[in-house]
């Protein structure tokens, strides 16, 4: 590297004189005419996200990004006559939490009849049948009910049982947390569904040993309650509405939409009634517009319904189920459930049709989502991936594994390779035991997929109560029963913000509190950082922001 030199000559020092003095003034007009910020919030403990810069005591913010973060007398001095200038009174303000899995407007067809038990272990056989049974003498039309994983592992004929309490009444049932679906004679009629009725794409028709139907659809086939009732976009819109002003006061910016059992334009549709306040991904359904002979259909779906993506919408997806939960039994395992000798579980795709849908995700530009849970699934999915492309190839795709209950530790290297990025709904780890063990045969890893170098992003995957982020970050703090897998509260944060946006490709843009970001954030009631952790949950936000504006705002608690 040359050494800087004195100019020797007076001409060369008169020269340097006027060039610098042209930078000097050129920077003076530049920071003159540079706009004022239009918030700051000053008196702050600011988590930035940021590995260089983790903490901070004061941000700017100008048309919609951050412009600076730093100290409180710095970020001051930046503010102008029209600026205002928020102190937040010592609290944690955080990046906009995101919600990075979640499935909405997930209504039984008709109100569903009382059940006891729910949610875990849910109504015995014999007395979601009793229930029934009372239901069927004064009900003509469809008996619906949600049922928990007693009913679902239940190996009788239900169809043959519900027929006995209700031989002209419809009955629907369904599993709180999807993935299985039970109906009666009467209610197959209805809905149009005959004994020769092929198995839908990544699901089945249970049959009998005589091959008859015997009322229950599994995984592609469950969503028949559709057919009683389509979701409409003005059901939707308010579903999502009340979302959306729910997640504002939990200082939730962003939102993973699984579309789940919904058609895209519908779910596009109700977005649009609803006016997104919130900045949402939605990750189209593989199999629920998708033939078994076309799978491209999944993606031409996506293509035909980008045009009515409303503002704060992307499209991302297809998500495609590969295997079921353990709750249910149906997650592919490499061992034998408990209680269950010879029954692993099962795959929900053909090795053909596993191929076919990874060698079109290479293919398409949108990020392709799996819901892969167990353990023999996992290896499936990553032996048939490295068949296919090179792990840096895939690591470009990055590729998401929704739950990621079955990585082991000897498929968590083979993971970071491939760049898969783990996105985990911390409610799952606080499963009751059933029959005294665990209904996760197999713990799920968090702390090693971090220490492994895999991404882990967090989204809660529940009911209005789960979605609540403080809970979820309080159980991966915690992990009950698995200690040694628990996150720090900063790695459990970065799973809430900047892994998240990481997840969906959006790590350039937001999750982080770094000047030329989203001013995407959120002013926090208690300090996550320090208070005990059984405070977590009661957590709410006082202020925040969406793109610098306000979606929510307690203006009496922040003292304005």
């Amino acid at each position: 590297m040359a050494m800087w030199k004195q100019p020797r000559s007076r001409k060369h020092r008169l020269i340097l004189r006027v060039f610098l003095g042209g930078v000097l003034a050129a920077a003076a007009a530049t920071h003159a005419t540079q706009a004022a910020p239009s918030l700051v919030l000053v008196n702050a403990k600011v988590f930035t996200g940021t590995a260089g810069q983790p903490l901070a005591q004061a941000v700017a913010i100008e048309d919609g990004r951050i412009l600076d973060v730093g100290s409180d007398e710095r970020i001051r001095a930046l503010a102008g006559p029209a600026t205002r200038v928020v102190d937040v009174g010592g609290r944690l303000v955080v990046p906009g939490l995101i919600e990075a899995h979640v499935h909405l407007a997930q209504e039984l067809p008709a109100p569903p009849l009382a059940m006891p038990g729910l949610p875990f272990p849910g109504p015995t056989a014999a007395q979601a049948l009793a229930a029934i049974e009372v239901a069927a003498r004064t009900q003509t039309d469809w008996i619906c009910a949600y049922v928990g994983p007693l009913a679902a592992r239940d190996p009788r004929n239900w169809r043959e049982a519900l027929d006995a309490v209700a031989p002209n009444t419809p009955v629907f049932l369904r599993g709180f947390w999807g993935h299985t679906s039970i109906v009666n004679s009467e209610g197959l009629r209805r809905l149009g569904i005959a004994e020769n009725l092929a198995d839908p794409l990544g699901g089945w028709w249970g049959r009998d040993a005589k091959g008859r139907l015997d009322g229950r659809a599994y995984e592609g086939a469950e969503f028949i309650g559709l057919r009683i009732r389509p979701a409409t976009p003005e059901r939707l819109a308010q579903a999502f509405g009340e979302a959306q002003q729910r997640y504002a006061r939990w200082g939730v910016t962003s939102i993973h939409l699984m579309n789940s059992d919904k058609s895209l334009q519908a779910t596009l549709a109700g977005l649009t009634l609803a006016a997104p306040m919130q900045k949402w991904t939605v990750y189209s359904w593989g199999a629920w517009e998708t033939s078994p002979q076309h799978i491209a259909d999944a993606w031409n779906v996506i293509d035909a319904a980008a045009p009515r993506a409303p503002a704060k919408v992307r499209l991302e997806g297809p998500k495609w189920v590969l295997d079921g939960s353990p709750i249910e039994q149906l997650a592919f395992q490499r061992e034998p459930y408990v209680g269950r000798p010879g029954w692993q579980g099962r795959s929900n795709y053909s090795d053909a049709q596993l191929r076919e849908i990874l060698q079109l995700a290479l293919k398409r530009p949108t990020q392709i989502a799996l819901h892969a849970v167990g353990d023999a699934e996992t290896d499936r999915l990553i032996e048939m991936m490295r068949k296919l492309a090179p792990d840096d190839t895939w690591a470009a795709r990055r590729v998401r594994i929704e739950h990621g209950d079955g990585l082991r530790a000897d498929t968590l290297a083979s993971a970071r390779r491939l760049g898969l990025v783990v996105v985990q709904n911390p409610t799952h780890l606080a499963l009751p035991e059933m029959d005294g063990h665990s209904m996760l045969d197999h713990p799920s890893p968090l702390k090693s997929v971090l220490s492994a170098g895999v991404p882990l992003a967090f989204g809660s995957d529940g009911g209005a109560r789960e979605q609540n982020p403080f809970l979820n970050l309080m159980l991966a703090i915690q992990y009950p029963g698995q200690p040694a897998e628990a996150l720090s509260r900063e790695q459990a944060l970065l799973a809430y913000t900047a892994t998240a946006a990481f997840a969906e490709r959006q790590e350039a843009r937001k999750g982080r509190i770094a000047p030329g970001l989203a001013a995407d954030l959120a002013v926090l009631s208690q300090d996550l950082l320090t208070i005990p952790l059984p405070q977590f949950p009661a957590t709410r936000s006082l202020l925040t922001l969406v793109d610098g504006m306000p979606i929510f705002e307690d203006a009496v608690a922040l003292g304005q």
